[in-house]
C-alpha cells in the first residue's frame, strides 16, 4: 500500500506546492510501432505444450507507411531448468527494448492464463528492424496457441499491446498498418483494440479504419481481450475465467481486518490532532491533503458498516499514512520557517533510524517459517510492501540530501523555492514509514490462517526469478517507450524528465528506485530460506505496477501539461480492463479457495479496488493496478501450491 499516483491524496499533495507562496509571505507520445500477427503450428512441444513452433505475420507502421513482417516463436526444454527467453534478429540492433519487453510480457501473460511450466525456453526470431509493443497481444496468442495446440488462421492477424490480465491495449499507426495489409494482399481479417476504429493517421487526419479495410477487402474487427481475439484467430475458444463470486473473508480474518482497521483509524485521528495543533498558516499550506485523508477515513468507516472489513482496512491504512505524513511534513515546514535549513538536516539524521526499522522488519520476516499458502501470501505481500517502503525512503533521503547540500552551499536565495523542492521528498519520507507500518499489519493479518500446505515440489526460486525478470522487462519498456521519447520531445535528459514525473507519480519513483535498491536488499537477505518469497514480493509488486505504468502513459492515458492523467484514449479499453481485472481476481481467489486456502489479503485488495473503480480516471487506473497485483499474487500462490493449471485447462 502506497498512496497511489493520481489518487485523491497524491493530487492533494502536489497541489500544495502552489501554496508555498503563502508560507513564504508569512516569513502522450508514441514511438514508432512495429509488430503484430498470423500462424501455423509446429509439432509437439515441451513441458505440457501441444506444439513447439509457430510463425506469425506481424504488422508495422513507420512514418506514413505500413507493412507485414515475420516473427517466429518456438518453445522447448530449458538447458538449466529455468525459464529463458532468447531474441534472435537478422539486423544489428534490429529488435528494440520495447519489443523485447513485449516478448517477455507476452510470455508472462500466457503463463498466468494457462499455468504453463516455468522450466522452458522461448525463442523469438524477427525479420527486419522492429521496436514497439504493438505485437504484444498477437505474440501472447501465438504462445497460447502453442500451449493448446491450435493453429492460427493464415489470413488473420491483429495489432494491440497486452496487459497482465489479458486485455488488449491501444496502439498507434493503425491506419498505416491496415493499409499495409491491403497492399500486401493475403490477409483478410485484422483485429484491433476495442475503441480504436476511428484513429488519426501519421498526418493527424482521423481515419475510420473499418471503412478503410472494407475498401481493400479487409475486415477490421475490434476486440477487448485475448478471450475475444483467440477464437477469431484460431476458431477455438480460449478457456475463460468463470464468473466466480467475490472472494469471501472468513470470520477469523474478518476480526483481524476489523481490529487492524480500527487501529489505523485511531492512528489517523491522532495524526489529525497533531496537524490541528500546527500554526494556522502552515495548515492552510497543506491545501486539500487533510480533506483527502478524511475522505479515506470516511470511506473506511462506511465499508466497516457494510461489513467489508478488508476494503475498510486498506482505506483506513491510506488515511493513516496520508495524515501521519501530512502532520509530520508540515511540522517540518513549520520548523523551516523558524529554524531554516536545520530542519532538513534533522530529518536526514532520522533516516538511519528509519532504515533500522526496515532492516528489523526484514529480520523478523526472515525468521518466519511459512507452512501454508496463506502464510506465503502474508510473507510475499509483506516483503513487497516493505521493499516499497525502503524504496520510497531511499528516494526521499537522496532528494533531501541534495537539498541539504544546496543549503550548505548557500544555493537557495529564494525561500519559496526551498519549500517547493522540499515538500514532495518530505512527504515521501513520511509515507515510507507509513507503508512499513502497513506491511507489518498485512503480515499479521495474513499469516497463520491455516489452509493448503505449500507444495513440497514447488520450485520457489523459479517462480521468484520469473516474476522478477518480467517486472524488470516492463520497466525497461517504460524507460525506452515513455521516458526517453517524452524527454527528447521536451529537450530534457531522461534523468530530468524521470525526476519530474516521479514528483507527480509515486509509482514512477518507486519503480525506478526499486531498480537501484534491489541489489543491496538481496545482499542483505543473502540466500536464506525466505529469499525466494522476498524476490516474489519484489516481482509481483513491480510487475503489476510497471505494467500499469505502460498502460497509463503509453497505451491509454491522456496527460495535461502538468503530467497529470486527465483522461483516456479509449473508455472501452479502460472499462474492459476494470471488468476483466475484477473477473480474473475473483477467479484466481476462487481457485485458491477451492483448493483449501482463503486468500484474505487478495480479498481485501479486491474490496478496495471495487471502491477505486467508481472514482475518477486516476482512481480507475489505481483499481487496475490493485486488480493486477491481486491476480498475479493469486497465480504465484497457485504455482507454489502445485495446482497452477487448475481452472485454466482446455475443455
Amino acid at each position: 500500500m502506497i498512496v497511489r499516483s493520481g489518487s485523491r491524496a497524491a493530487r492533494g499533495i502536489l497541489a500544495t506546492v502552489a501554496l508555498t507562496a503563502v508560507l513564504a509571505a508569512s516569513g502522450c507520445t508514441f514511438i514508432s510501432d512495429a509488430i503484430v500477427d498470423s500462424a501455423t503450428g509446429g509439432g509437439g512441444g515441451a513441458g505440457g505444450f501441444a506444439a513447439s513452433e509457430t510463425e506469425l505475420q506481424v504488422l508495422y507502421a513507420a512514418g506514413d507507411t505500413g507493412g507485414v513482417a515475420t516473427q517466429r516463436i518456438s518453445v522447448g526444454p530449458s538447458d538449466d531448468g529455468e525459464l529463458s527467453i532468447d531474441i534472435s534478429e537478422d539486423e544489428v540492433s534490429g529488435v528494440g527494448d520495447m519489443t523485447q519487453a513485449a516478448s517477455w510480457n507476452a510470455v508472462s501473460v500466457a503463463t498466468l492464463l494457462t499455468g504453463a511450466p516455468l522450466d522452458v525456453s522461448y525463442r523469438f526470431a524477427f525479420d527486419g528492424r522492429i521496436d514497439g509493443p504493438s505485437a504484444g497481444a498477437l505474440t501472447t496468442i501465438g504462445i497460447l496457441s502453442l500451449y493448446y495446440g491450435d493453429d492460427i488462421a493464415d489470413d488473420a492477424t491483429m495489432t494491440g499491446t497486452i496487459n497482465p490480465m489479458g486485455t488488449v491495449g491501444t496502439v498507434g499507426g493503425i491506419p498505416e498498418k491496415v493499409q499495409g495489409v491491403i497492399d500486401e494482399g493475403t490477409i483478410s481479417t485484422v483485429l484491433i483494440p476495442a475503441g480504436q476504429r476511428n484513429v488519426p493517421d501519421a498526418a493527424g487526419n482521423l481515419v475510420d479504419v473499418g471503412s478503410l479495410g472494407r475498401s481493400g477487402g479487409v475486415e477490421v474487427v475490434e476486440v477487448a481481450d485475448v478471450y475475444d481475439a483467440y477464437p477469431l484467430l484460431t476458431g477455438e475458444e480460449l478457456p475463460r475465467p468463470a464468473d466466480d463470486a467475490a472472494p469471501a473473508i472468513p470470520d477469523a480474518a474478518y476480526t483481524k481486518f476489523q481490529s487492524a482497521g480500527d487501529a489505523m483509524l485511531a492512528t489517523y485521528d491522532r495524526a489529525l490532532a497533531e496537524f490541528a495543533a500546527l500554526d494556522p498558516v502552515v495548515q492552510q499550506a497543506a491545501g486539500t491533503i487533510p480533506a483527502e485523508a478524511a475522505a479515506y477515513a470516511d470511506r473506511a468507516r462506511q465499508l466497516q458498516v457494510q461489513a467489508l472489513q478488508g476494503g475498510a482496512f486498506f482505506e483506513a491504512s491510506q488515511a493513516a499514512a496520508v495524515m501521519q505524513a501530512t502532520a509530520s511534513t508540515f511540522r517540518t515546514v513549520q520548523d523551516l520557517l523558524t529554524s531554516g535549513g536545520n530542519a532538513i538536516g534533522a530529518r536526514l539524521d532520522g533516516a538511519a533510524s528509519a532504515e533500522g526499522e526496515f532492516t528489523a522488519f526484514l529480520d523478523q520476516l526472515s525468521t518466519y517459517e511459512p507452512e501454508t499458502l496463506a502464510d506465503a501470501e502474508a510473507l510475499v505481500t509483506a516483503y513487497g510492501n516493505a521493499f516499497d517502503a525502503y524504496t520510497l525512503l531511499q528516494y526521499a533521503t537522496a532528494s533531501l540530501q541534495r537539498i541539504a547540500d544546496t543549503i550548505a552551499a548557500a544555493g537557495y536565495t529564494d525561500f519559496e523555492q526551498l519549500l517547493t523542492d522540499a515538500l514532495t521528498p518530505l512527504i515521501y519520507y513520511d509515507l515510507a514509514r507509513g507503508n512499513l507500518a502497513f506491511a507489518q499489519a498485512v503480515f499479521d493479518i495474513g499469516r497463520d490462517n491455516g489452509g493448503t500446505p505449500i507444495a513440497e515440489g514447488a520450485d520457489l526460486d523459479a517462480i521468484a526469478s520469473f516474476f522478477r525478470r518480467a517486472a524488470d522487462a516492463d520497466w525497461a519498456a517504460f524507460e525506452s517507450g515513455v521516458i526517453q521519447p517524452i524527454a527528447e520531445s521536451r529537450g530534457e535528459s531522461n534523468d530530468v524528465f524521470r525526476t519530474a514525473l516521479s514528483a507527480v507519480d509515486t509509482d514512477v519513483a518507486l519503480s525506478y528506485t526499486a531498480q537501484q535498491s534491489v541489489a543491496s536488499i538481496e545482499q542483505y537477505l543473502g540466500e536464506g530460506s525466505n529469499a525466494p518469497y522476498a524476490a516474489m514480493g519484489y516481482g509481483y509488486v513491480n510487475y503489476a505496477r510497471n505494467a500499469v505504468l505502460i498502460e497509463k502513459y503509453y497505451n491509454n492515458g491522456v496527460l495535461d501539461d502538468n503530467l497529470q492523467v486527465v483522461g483516456v484514449s479509449s473508455e472501452t479499453i479502460l472499462t474492459s480492463a476494470l471488468d476483466l481485472g475484477r473477473t480474473q481476481t475473483a477467479r484466481g481467489a476462487g481457485i485458491l479457495t477451492a483448493e483449501g486456502t482463503s486468500p484474505v489479503l487478495i480479498a481485501g485488495a479486491y474490496e478496495q479496488a471495487g471502491v477505486a473503480r467508481e472514482g475518477d480516471v486516476a482512481d480507475k487506473f489505481q483499481a487496475i493496478a490493485q486488480y493486477s497485483g491481486a491476480f498475479v499474487l493469486s497465480r504465484i500462490l497457485a504455482y507454489a501450491g502445485g495446482f497452477e493449471r487448475s481452472g485454466y485447462a482446455a475443455d
